[in-house]
């Protein structure tokens, strides 16, 4: 290439025309750089708030499909849908610490009371299991929706603001918004046809060892709970999950401090099985073992399962099952199930390794029972 001092001696003008473009092409993207890198932004950005609003419109006529299924007369189902999609809930305050978690355990009851009791009111010819699976459909299509009235909130202000700062933020957040969008799409399928999902790999545990143990069917207790008592090795063992096989995740918080009552010192060990999430480049299905309430959601079950073990000084153990986010509300993946059945083999090495003949045990199976039967 030749230099630009001999170009400008062999032709001057065409070495000042060479200058000026350099000159305007520097002062373009010194001055504008910024504002073409928002715009390009801008544009992905408004096709991925438009690809989840018809992620959002797809929930909405899944849960209008799924409740006319079960209605009767000419009541307005769609415009019932929309109201419960927009159901909101506003948790305790918080700067009272004291009894937050009891305030926050009511609202929740309540909340539950409500939101079926619309469903029942509706869907008339829905059964108690139905209900529970429309549940979480509305709940699924909900959480769509929202996320959609989110990110189009913070997509508007960017555009009309124009900063830089906010544009980028969302730009970074995308992938992990994507990923969150669509384990909930997917799971409107699990939930609509009741087929089960990863989260309830807890509970497929807790039947799995009930059969093994002798006691394939269990019984109801305390609530949205089911129970069966078995004996393994002169062990007591209490074997504690949601009710099935609707979409229920119960209180297990509730059903291990009746079990802890009840049992008046004997109890030595809680065993809590759950799904938790995977890195990036773990293994699905994979199972470790732990210390601590094995449970997600607000932390009122957590809290109340933490605070029986206290006062009894009982040993809580932990089984975790790990998965993704999408693959714990999607349908079960083989996986998964070959996780279970080595979680299975976990609990019964804790019962023999850490406990005494004579000695009770509590194994609670946590998470959404959604077509695992009792």
């Amino acid at each position: 290439m030749m230099p630009l001092q001999l170009l400008g001696e062999q032709n001057p003008t065409l070495f000042l025309a060479i200058t000026v473009m350099y000159a305007l092409f520097f002062l373009v993207f010194a001055l504008g750089g910024t504002r073409i890198q928002v715009r390009v932004w801008l544009l992905q950005i408004g096709d991925f708030v438009r690809q989840i609003e018809e992620w959002s419109e797809e929930g909405r006529r899944v849960a209008i499909m799924a409740v006319r299924e079960f209605g009767v007369g000419d009541r307005d189902v769609a415009r019932f849908v929309e109201g419960l999609l927009d159901f909101v809930f506003i948790e305790p305050v918080e700067r009272d610490p004291l009894g937050v978690l009891k305030r926050l355990d009511h609202l929740l009851d309540v909340r539950m009371r409500r939101f079926r009791g619309l469903i029942e009111e509706v869907a008339s010819r829905a059964d108690k299991e139905s209900v529970a699976n429309l549940e979480m459909v509305l709940e699924a299509a909900s959480a769509l929706r929202q996320l959609f009235f989110i990110l189009r909130h913070y997509y508007l202000m960017s555009k009309e603001s124009g900063n830089i700062a906010l544009v980028s933020q969302i730009q970074v957040m995308l992938p992990f918004i994507t990923k969150i969008a669509s384990a909930y799409r997917e799971a409107l399928n699990a939930f609509y046809y009741g087929k089960p999902i990863g989260d309830g790999a807890g509970a497929l545990v807790a039947s799995l060892l009930a059969r093994e143990l002798g006691e394939g069917d269990f019984r109801d207790f305390n609530g949205e709970l089911v129970r069966a008592d078995a004996r393994y090795k002169g062990r007591e063992i209490v074997i504690l999950r949601a009710k099935g096989p609707g979409g229920r995740v119960g209180k297990p918080g509730d059903g291990v401090l009746q079990v802890l009552k009840e049992k008046k010192g004997k109890v030595k060990r809680v065993i809590m099985i759950d799904a938790g999430l995977k890195f990036e480049g773990e293994e699905t299905g994979k199972v470790v073992e732990g210390v601590g309430a094995a449970i997600g959601g607000p932390g009122v079950d957590k809290y109340k399962i933490e605070v029986g073990v206290v006062e009894r000084d009982v040993a809580v153990d932990a089984v975790v099952i790990k998965m993704s986010l999408e693959e714990a509300l999607t349908p079960m993946k083989r996986e998964i199930v070959k996780g279970v059945k080595e979680a299975k083999e976990k609990i019964k090495g804790i019962i023999e390794r850490f406990t005494d003949e004579e000695d009770a045990v509590i194994v609670v199976g946590v998470g959404n029972c959604i077509g695992i039967g009792n």
